[in-house]
């Protein structure tokens, strides 16, 4: 199994803002702005509220009406979802000629994370704490993929990607845009809803791209084989913990999970815990 790290949501280029932690605790992570979007931020829904009146009490005026919805994992976020909708996620150009290379398919993880930054209530208005003004690179969600869509038209099981962007606009992705669409077994895909402290990548106290991970990631550091990765000034070692100085720039970071199987098994167990507790339910109102 191939896991791949990928960056996604909003952040200091897509956006210029960090996804909230909202008051209630839950990950509330917002895809970047798209201009030739079909899907507003006011049509997606989380819980009580839509994206549109989150955003815009966290920061009113800065964004367009229209979101690129990738990677695409929770079927409340829209109000109409198709027959036999699964989650999926989207990728073109360079990052996706990185997964190519990488033999990113069926079977593989993806990762989800991105930058958050808490919450609060100050005079009745939501707006950012002061006190959390790094933010986190926190884990949001994940994705086992169960095939690999790279061509049209869609095949009839798979109509339900049909408004999804990478297909809607898949000409205009260019020549190595592809989707993979979740799997139907297994650990299928799905979304940290509270941050704990084992989905938190940012080492408490530094600059995002800081991190500080688990003894479980010792083998990486050792080989230094995760990708974009390579050189060993961005490894340390922190008694039995592992830093690491993430790249700034860059989506998808890979490694493989059987030459690496105590990092692997990490991300497993987590999304294995979530899937086997009751779902949190929410309604996010502030």
């Amino acid at each position: 199994m191939k896991i791949c790290l990928s960056r996604k949501g909003l952040d200091s280029e897509s956006g210029k803002m960090a996804s909230p932690i909202l008051p209630c605790g839950c990950l509330c992570p917002i895809p970047i702005p798209h201009a030739n979007s079909t899907v507003h931020y006011s049509g997606i829904h989380f819980g009580a509220r839509t994206l549109q009146e989150i955003l815009t009490k966290l920061k009113p005026k800065s964004f367009t009406e229209l979101a690129h919805l990738d990677p695409d994992l929770r079927h409340d976020a829209l109000v109409y979802r198709p027959e036999a909708w699964r989650p999926a996620f989207g990728q073109s150009g360079a990052a996706a000629g990185h997964l190519i290379n990488q033999g990113m398919g069926a079977g593989d993880l993806f990762i989800f994370f991105g930058w958050f930054r808490k919450t609060i209530l100050s005079g009745g208005k939501l707006k950012f704490d002061p006190s959390d003004s790094h933010g986190r690179h926190i884990i949001f969600g994940w994705l086992e993929v169960g095939e690999v869509v790279d061509k049209l038209p869609l095949r009839g099981d798979l109509a339900f990607l049909e408004d999804h962007p990478h297909v809607r606009f898949f000409k205009q992705e260019g020549s190595r845009n592809r989707i993979y669409v979740s799997s139907e077994t297994g650990l299928k895909a799905g979304l940290f809803s509270t941050k704990s402290e084992s989905i938190v990548l940012t080492r408490d106290g530094r600059p995002r791209s800081q991190w500080l991970l688990d003894e479980s990631f010792e083998s990486l550091f050792v080989k230094r084989d995760l990708t974009y990765h390579a050189n060993e000034t961005r490894w340390g070692r922190e008694s039995e913990k592992i830093t690491l100085q993430a790249v700034g720039r860059g989506q998808e970071f890979v490694f493989d999970g059987n030459r690496h199987p105590m990092a692997k098994d990490y991300f497993v167990n987590r999304i294995k815990a979530v899937m086997s507790n009751k779902p949190r339910h929410c309604s996010h109102d502030f």
